[in-house]
């Protein structure tokens, strides 16, 4: 006991210090972990923050994932174009940026949805459109709130992957008109909220209808000459520093030079596309499965439709009308693309149709089973004697055609998708079925059908005249000479000139920005605009049909004033005309002083 008396007695001091020492010590190397990870591990999954929410990679890639399915189930499988890509890029965003920001709004204002407020918009007398729909009887047009209750019930029941999958759509479905409810709560808000004071519409009204007559002369600007204006340098800086809050940039913005060497299909290659076809003819013309062909060596897929005269290329039209089933044409060039064509059919076609349609949309709500069983149970009630207007204007998906009792009025052959197509111009007037498309299923109901005329069905082997990779690279060797060459903003100019190349201007482009005049699409471009150094020329940037050679002449940070060589030529238009205005103004008091003292000296 004495030892360990001793200890604390003489040790203690020590013991307090290796304590403190050993806290200090890891305290230091954790933040020196936190700064490593900061430094070699930044956050990789983080896309962006909305007001503080973190929105990562996967949730978004997600979202676009599902947006992509749905276009694509809409376009039967078809990929993608780099448009809609882009396109859908931004639609997945906005949607995602405006849901965030409401949800915000709503939590702030207390907006919120009870459950009973989610229990009338399921089984009330105010029930939400969609579940109204599903839930409504065909023979009677009434809407039963105890379906929606048989069903909400048979969820609950069952453990089978059906059962599970149903009930997960379900709560997607809750979830989604739930969100749709409170957006709708919060813009009821505002515009319930906003008014015109009675006041205002009455001077409103009483500008409106006043009527003043005036004189007036018209002194032209060009009555002062340029060189009677002078604008400095102090004074466009000094204009800049009074408006600084209207030219300080809201987003970040880059300008640069560019030149472009463009991909264009050669002779070689024109002869090479037609070489392909003429190669096949022989085997085409024989052929007994001509859609066989067309999927082995066609750049197009194969098209079970009818044309018409005007649907046929002109200058072969004459010639395919009067043709032979089996008969050969071609190849020629259509629109860009070497063709060659077989007739397969000839018949005599509509030139349009009038019809009226129901349609019971598929989608993340409602499966392809029930929109099946509604669509049976509509067009049941129409054969027993409902009425099909009436049951369209209540029942459709497709609103705009609903509010018209489902008339969709006349429309030409390859209009509408394929099934619903050959629906209507392959039967009758008269005709009613059902058909389904990437939309869901349509009751069809063929009215009207006039102008028949002669009609072929072609099975088309499609070869589009394309740069071949000696063309591409004939192009990219001479946009890297020209990068050899030009290696800052004076040598760039100097290189465009030399080698015959028109100096292009992309002006004001943002770091998202998509698309830029003169270029198309053109992601590269712009991400490299804000990766680059001021003065520095790119790499070659390839854009598919063409590759660009681009020098960063000034940028533009977000919330700063424009470099003054770039707004220069406008901010001196501007201040060149309110000088000329200034001049003409004390030119009018002088002449007014002149007259003055002419009629003083006059009448004394």
């Amino acid at each position: 006991m004495s030892v360990i008396q001793n200890i604390r007695e003489k040790y203690i001091g020590f013991v307090i210090g290796a304590i403190v020492v050993a806290l200090v010590g890891f305290l230091v190397m954790d933040a020196m972990q936190s700064n490593v990870r900061n430094i070699f591990g930044s956050d990789q999954t983080l896309l962006a923050e909305i007001n503080g929410k973190r929105i990562d990679a996967k949730s978004f890639e997600e979202v676009r994932q599902r947006y992509e399915d749905n276009m694509k189930a809409q376009k039967k499988g078809a990929p993608l174009t780099e448009s809609e890509r882009l396109s859908l890029n931004d639609q997945v965003w906005n949607d995602i940026l405006n849901e965030t920001l409401i949800a915000d709004e709503n939590a702030k204002l207390g907006i919120v949805l009870t459950d009973k407020e989610l229990q009338d918009m399921e089984t009330g007398p105010f029930a939400d459109p969609m579940i109204k729909q599903s839930f409504t009887d065909p023979n009677t047009g009434v809407f039963d709130p105890s379906k929606v209750s048989e069903y909400l019930n048979s969820l609950s029941q069952g453990k089978g992957e059906e059962q599970i999958s149903k009930r997960k759509q379900w709560r997607e479905f809750e979830e989604s008109i739930i969100k749709s409810r409170l957006n709708t709560k919060y813009t009821d808000l505002i515009t319930k909220g906003i008014y015109i004071p009675s006041f205002v519409l009455y001077q409103m009204a009483k500008e409106r209808n006043s009527v003043a007559s005036i004189s007036y002369v018209k002194l032209p600007y060009t009555m002062i000459s340029d060189s009677a204006v002078k604008v400095t340098d102090a004074d466009i800086k000094d204009f800049m520093n009074k408006k600084a809050n209207l030219l300080k940039s809201e987003e970040a913005m880059a300008n640069a030079d560019f030149v472009v060497f463009d991909i264009l299909p050669s002779t070689e290659d024109s002869a090479a596309s037609l070489g392909v076809l003429n190669t096949i003819r022989a085997e085409f013309d024989s052929s007994k499965n001509s859609e066989e062909m067309v999927i082995k060596y066609s750049e197009e897929s194969m098209k079970d439709i009818y044309l018409t005269q005007d649907k046929l290329p002109a200058e072969k039209a004459t010639e395919l009308l009067a043709g032979n089933v089996g008969m050969v044409s071609g190849p020629f060039l259509d629109n860009g693309v070497y063709k060659l064509v077989k007739i397969l059919d000839k018949k005599t076609m509509p030139d349009s149709v009038k019809a009226s349609h129901i349609l019971i949309g598929i989608n993340e709500q409602r499966a392809e089973a029930v929109a099946k069983s509604i669509i049976d149970s509509i067009e049941a009630a129409i054969k027993g004697g409902a009425n099909f207007e009436q049951l369209a204007t209540t029942r459709s998906d497709d609103k705009g055609s609903a509010q018209k009792g489902g008339d969709l009025g006349f429309f030409g052959q390859g209009m509408m998708v394929p099934e619903f197509n050959d629906a209507c111009f392959n039967g009758k007037s008269g005709d009613m079925k059902v058909v389904k498309t990437q939309f869901g299923y349509h009751l069809i109901k063929v009215q009207e059908q006039k102008d028949f005329k002669p009609a072929v069905k072609l099975a088309v082997i499609s070869k589009a005249l394309q740069a071949s990779e000696n063309t591409i690279q004939n192009a990219m060797s001479k946009a890297a000479e020209f990068k050899s060459k030009a290696t800052d903003t004076k040598t760039f100019g100097e290189t465009a000139k030399k080698m015959g190349k028109d100096k292009r201007v992309a002006s004001g482009v943002t770091k998202i920005q998509q698309t830029i005049n003169g270029v198309g699409t053109a992601r590269e471009l712009s991400r490299w605009m804000f990766d680059a150094k001021i003065g520095e020329v790119s790499g070659v940037i390839n854009l598919n049909d063409k590759c660009i050679v681009a020098n960063l002449t000034s940028r533009q940070e977000k919330g700063s004033l424009p470099d003054i060589e770039t707004i220069r030529p406008q901010l001196e238009n501007y201040l060149k005309r309110e000088e000329r205005t200034n001049a003409d103004r004390k030119s009018k008091r002088q002449i007014i002083i002149t007259r003055y003292c002419c009629l003083w000296q006059y009448y004394g």
